[in-house]
């Protein structure tokens, strides 16, 4: 008897680890049920396997989004900023009611996009938010949590960063660049995501090489990569603080903020080689991560 084709749905869809995992499942030969804001206008190639859903992580959910999905990921969030000032709340909001819909309309296995920076010391804003969107999932005994690392490929964060150093050839490094670092590349997190879902790999586990780094390290990996010469310029934390209270004084946007300093502040390395052999991925190094991400 011929199996039915899983369908996974992915918030965030048409973000940058979205659409990377769009394309993943895609290739599998999955339904992708891509849950997206102004759906409608989102056009897919002929006999493509993936159906744009209407979903808004600050506004119900319509019980349409979720009707026929085997599994979700759930990897979108409201970024905190001056329009946002409450995302915490937002994006704890968001994940109480997707729960529910994912409850309701029978989804079998839940995995929730989580980072490293979510543990019990946190005081970001991001940290504590997805901290507490783990202990939701987790009340759920099929679902799974994923803390990352950070996260490699061509987007993201990791971009910004490499478009930084190209044009001002300068890296800030925040406390002398110590601070702990373990990553992840995009394209083993989407073999982890498919791992945790089609072997029920549940629970809360760590997503990332078990390598730990310093910020420094990676930066002069990712600047050899690049082939750029950078000059490398330690700042204190508390230079930066004063530098983000005056630009939210003035209302000069910076695209990172306090909160980014808070969470830097708080890194911690995890164990995670046991998780990544659960999850069944044995996952690229920082060279091989840059190198595959083709920056």
């Amino acid at each position: 008897m011929k199996q039915a084709t899983p369908v996974i749905a992915i918030t965030g869809a048409s973000g940058f680890l979205g659409s990377i995992l769009t394309d993943y499942f895609t290739q599998k030969n999955w339904k992708v049920v891509a849950l997206v804001r102004n759906a409608e206008r989102k056009k897919k190639p002929a006999k493509s396997t993936v159906e744009y859903r209407e979903y808004d992580i600050t506004k119900p959910v319509h019980k349409s989004a979720l009707q026929g999905v085997d599994y979700l990921v759930h990897a979108a969030y409201v970024k905190l900023d001056a329009q946002n000032p409450e995302a915490l709340e937002i994006n704890v909001d968001g994940a109480k009611k997707l729960l529910a819909a994912a409850k309701q309309a029978g989804v079998k296995q839940s995995v929730f996009i989580s980072t490293m920076s979510a543990h019990e010391d946190a005081i970001s804003v991001y940290g504590k938010q997805k901290l507490a969107i783990e202990e939701l999932f987790l009340k759920a005994k099929n679902n799974t949590v994923l803390r990352c690392g950070l996260i490699i490929g061509k987007g993201g964060i990791v971009q910004e960063m490499a478009g930084f150093m190209k044009s001002k050839h300068a890296v800030p490094l925040i406390g002398g660049g110590a601070q702990p670092l373990q990553i992840i590349s995009v394209y083993d997190l989407c073999k982890v995501i498919g791992n945790a879902v089609e072997h029920t790999v549940t629970g809360r586990l760590v997503a990332a090489n078990p390598t730990v780094y310093s910020y420094k390290e990676f930066y002069k990996a990712l600047a050899h990569r690049l082939n750029v010469r950078v000059v490398y310029v330690p700042l204190p934390y508390w230079v930066l603080q004063a530098v983000f209270k005056i630009a939210a004084t003035l209302h000069i946007p910076l695209g990172v903020g306090e909160d980014n300093l808070k969470g830097l502040k708080k890194l911690k390395a995890m164990p995670s080689a046991e998780d990544m052999k659960k999850l069944r991925v044995t996952s690229l190094d920082l060279k091989g991560a840059l190198q595959k991400a083709k920056l």
